[in-house]
């Protein structure tokens, strides 16, 4: 059995900035959407890149391969050789990339990712061949014997993103398996409140991820205390509503019944993009080894923890091989079954 990703196939240009003020505080922690043409004239600015494959979705199914889990990546890339480099590092993390699909027509989407001295990210994104993965591009074939899915709510930007994401969990539900959203961004949200408030009301998605931010914009409330008001009311539709909040840790809401799990301390954060995609794939990882919701929690934050230090969003195989070892060396329950 395994878990199936549908997200968008990007290669980050991460950049690290001195000056947090070299970002319109506006912007900052957000992704835009931009053309090809403004996306190569930024690119061509920064002196000082690295590129790394990355996507939402793709860097929580390499994270939870790295947990030794089954898992399946579905994406559009172009006939290119940001596209190659691509598949190549999906294969190294032993993602199964079988049903990716090469668009002869378009690029491959990438975003350029500014990191300010506190470590937050704020990209600026053309999807590129992404954008246009569509539901036909996905056989039937694909959710039979899985687990379940996760896709990220950037899909949502996408013309056919809708209809991809319904699709794709009635043919996840008729093969029983479990279906988990990520909210994404914020901007995403603001975007696309009822489609996301729809699907979640449809009853049939188990695990609703998201951040503070993104929580809040969903359900249009500026307090705290409204926040949990209202995500109590909204856990009547789905098993569980899942919440990151930094250095806050995270908390779940499970039939309206809160459970909260501190944070894992990181000394010197080097780049935030992926802490909350690595926080599904430890999430998933124990949730699929039935462990308790305060559990899948700590894994979460623990996996979380390990991406601080490094930029993009893949973990490193030494990464790995120290989450083993943590494993093996401890009786945290959390950790036993990775």
């Amino acid at each position: 059995m395994s878990v199936l990703f549908i997200g968008n196939a990007i290669i980050d240009v991460i950049s690290h900035l001195d000056e947090i003020d070299q970002i319109d505080p506006n912007f900052i922690g957000k992704m835009q959407i931009v053309s090809q043409n403004e996306i190569n004239d930024k690119i061509k600015l920064v002196s000082n890149k690295k590129i790394l494959p990355g996507g939402s979705a793709n860097n929580s199914a390499c994270g939870l391969s790295m947990l030794e889990e089954k898992v399946c990546f579905i994406g559009k890339i172009g006939n290119d050789q940001f596209g190659k480099v691509y598949l190549e590092e999906n294969k190294k993390h032993q993602v199964e990339t079988g049903l990716m699909v090469i668009d002869g027509k378009s690029i491959t989407g990438r975003s350029l990712v500014y990191v300010t001295p506190d470590g937050e990210r704020t990209m600026y994104t053309f999807p590129g061949a992404s954008a246009e993965l569509d539901s036909l591009d996905i056989p039937k074939a694909a959710f039979s014997g899985i687990s379940g899915i996760f896709i990220e709510g950037y899909i949502l930007y996408s013309p056919h993103g809708l209809e991809l994401v319904s699709r794709s969990i009635r043919s996840t539900k008729k093969n029983n398996g479990f279906v988990a959203i990520s909210l994404s961004d914020m901007d995403c949200v603001d975007k696309y409140r009822d489609d996301f408030l729809n699907l979640i009301k449809s009853n049939d998605v188990n695990l609703i991820f998201g951040n503070k931010m993104e929580m809040k914009a969903l359900l249009e409330v500026k307090t705290e205390i409204d926040l949990i008001k209202k995500m109590i009311e909204l856990s009547e539709f789905v098993e569980r509503l899942i919440m990151t909040s930094g250095k806050d840790g995270s908390l779940s809401i499970e039939k309206g019944v809160l459970i909260h799990a501190s944070t894992n301390d990181v000394e010197d954060c080097t780049d935030t993009t992926g802490a909350g995609d690595l926080f599904v794939s430890g999430y998933l990882k124990a949730y699929l080894n039935k462990s308790s919701p305060i559990d899948c929690l700590k894994t979460g934050n623990f996996i979380a923890s390990k991406i601080l230090k490094r930029d993009g969003g893949k973990l490193d195989f030494s990464d790995y091989k120290e989450i083993k070892k943590i494993s093996r060396d401890t009786s945290y329950s959390f950790l036993n079954e990775i």
